[in-house]
């Protein structure tokens, strides 16, 4: 009976850290369309909003971490549940470094004097926030659901996001070639499809952790 009281609070405990990832997570996500609107439109309102907000989700981090390793102190879990209270740890850690690309690509749009927005690099740029926003709210899922055949097809939808990345890099290396007075912005816009693309690469980091935390494997160590 006291066994069984020990293993209820262990899951009390793990379920409220997961509320706080799950939290956290879609406020990243939210970040991430915040700042794509801000590089289509600027506001420099905005920008100042999401730069508070990324302070928040900064805190967020560390409150997670200091729940899961009090979780660790307290309870001495072991194999999948010693996975299941570092993991968070890990999960956070990807997330706040996603909420500073968020913050980053905010900061950058407010340099585009004029967003173009109808120009190919600008077109692509978007696409690839829109897929790694969906890749997140996914990972968010399997993550919460312990499914590593989602988290699976999230890591293989990266290939699409480093796809795009590229196309981006090449429409504003055309830009530049056709005007090159607007060199300034072409550039901006290829180094913001780079956030987006490493946005894409801890979305992925999120995948794997999910998979060991399920499975025990580490996939980033036998790649």
């Amino acid at each position: 009976m006291e066994n069984a009281h020990i293993v209820g609070r262990f899951d009390r405990d793990l379920n409220k850290i997961k509320d706080r990832i799950l939290e956290m997570g879609n406020l990243v996500i939210s970040q991430i369309n915040q700042a794509t609107e801000v590089m289509q439109n600027t506001d420099a309102a905005k920008v100042d909003r999401l730069v508070a907000t990324d302070r928040q989700i900064n805190g967020m981090n560390k409150d997670i971490h200091r729940r899961a390793e009090r979780l660790i102190a307290l309870r001495q879990p072991m194999a999948l549940d010693l996975r299941q209270a570092l993991s968070p740890i890990n999960i956070a850690a990807e997330l706040e470094r996603i909420g500073d690309h968020a913050k980053s690509t905010a900061k950058r749009s407010h340099k585009l004097a004029a967003p173009p927005k109808d120009q190919e690099a600008m077109q692509i740029t978007c696409q690839m926030s829109g897929l790694v926003q969906t890749m997140l709210a996914d990972i968010l899922v399997a993550y919460t659901n312990s499914d590593i055949e989602m988290a699976a097809k999230v890591r293989a939808r990266d290939l699409d996001v480093d796809r795009l990345n590229k196309a981006a890099f090449a429409a504003g290396l055309r830009g530049i070639s056709q005007d090159p007075a607007k060199a300034e912005t072409f550039v901006h816009l290829i180094l913001l499809a780079r956030n987006f693309e490493r946005v894409g690469d801890h979305t992925v980091n999120i995948a794997r952790h999910v998979h060991q935390i399920v499975t025990g494997e580490d996939l980033k160590a036998s790649a």
